[in-house]
């Protein structure tokens, strides 16, 4: 997530590289609008917040001379100073939840080097490692050949989670169990990685910090309570 003074700072910036990555420009403009509004709000308050310390020290030296009279009518003008500085409180951390929001909403900005396009077809090939094998027959699919070799089931995965899933049987389970202990050994022992089991529930906090809320708030598992 971009830091709210980043986005201010650097607005032209942010909006051409949000352009870049089809977002509604609009979006920019409710946060130069939202953002204003706060910053107009916050020198409201304290500019109220102060006139009533000020006046206040003068109703107590007034109220020490015996001045009541004189005092009166400033309390009656702080007590609507008050009144109004609630208001603005109000409209405020309404301003701030709306301008969170719109941050948000905001996603990283692409580096220089990202090509600009509509989809993968779009993409530039920087490097390839290897050599493309060539072979004397045409390779297959994965998943028919898993299918045959009775290692992937689509027909009763599809019954317990729906399409786009499989299950892995007999040697299909232990391949895939053998793949992740490779790779970890692989990066923690020879690249210098340090092996990490995260906890399976983390809070809104993390979430939002790591881009994954709001945008995916509708494909994740909540709890509440």
């Amino acid at each position: 997530m971009l830091e709210l003074r980043f986005i201010r700072e650097h607005i032209d910036l942010v909006r051409k590289k949000t352009a870049l990555r089809r977002l509604d420009p609009a979006i920019i403009d409710r946060f130069t609008a939202t953002d204003s509004r706060r910053l107009a709000l916050l020198g409201e308050v304290e500019s109220l917040k102060n006139l009533r310390n000020t006046v206040s020290q003068e109703i107590a030296e007034l109220k020490k001379t015996g001045a009541h009279d004189q005092a009166e009518p400033l309390i009656t003008k702080m007590r609507e100073v008050s009144a109004r500085i609630r208001e603005l409180d109000n409209e405020l951390a309404e301003v701030q939840t709306r301008l969170n929001d719109i941050v948000m909403a905001i996603p990283n900005l692409c580096d220089d080097s990202v090509p600009e396009g509509d989809n993968d077809s779009d993409n530039i090939e920087i490097r390839k490692w290897g050599e493309i094998p060539e072979f004397t027959f045409t390779p297959r699919p994965h998943w028919e050949i898993g299918e045959e070799l009775d290692i992937l089931d689509f027909e009763t995965s599809a019954k317990l989670a729906g399409a786009r899933f499989a299950i892995l049987r007999g040697f299909g389970s232990r391949l895939s169990r053998a793949l992740v202990n490779f790779f970890l050994d692989l990066h923690t022992q020879k690249h210098g990685y340090t092996e990490i089991l995260p906890p399976f529930l983390v809070n809104s906090k993390t979430m939002t910090g790591t881009g994954q809320l709001p945008k995916f708030a509708d494909d994740l598992f909540r709890i509440q309570g």
